[in-house]
């Protein structure tokens, strides 16, 4: 995923859990949120709603794995009750 959005591999390694995705940080543009998003449900079999996509939700790394986390967990909520 981090090929496909062209981020240097110096950021990359300089990233921890409160690098921001937007912005100074990472740099990701609404296009390659776009992307990232869509690589993340592919990737962690998960649907990110619309409403989910906000600011907040992308404002550092940390933030976004918590949201992936909790959905990979609501997702197996779901599965043992069906």
């Amino acid at each position: 995923m981090i090929s496909e959005l062209e981020i240097k591999s110096s950021i990359v390694d300089a990233c921890d859990s409160e690098t921001p995705l937007l912005g100074r940080g990472i740099g990701l543009d609404s296009v390659e949120i776009l992307a990232l998003v869509a690589g993340i449900e592919k990737e962690f079999d998960i649907q990110v709603d619309d409403d989910d996509l906000t600011v907040d939700l992308f404002k550092d790394i940390g933030t976004l794995r918590a949201y992936i986390l909790q959905k990979m967990v609501e997702q197996k909520g779901q599965e043992v009750r069906r």
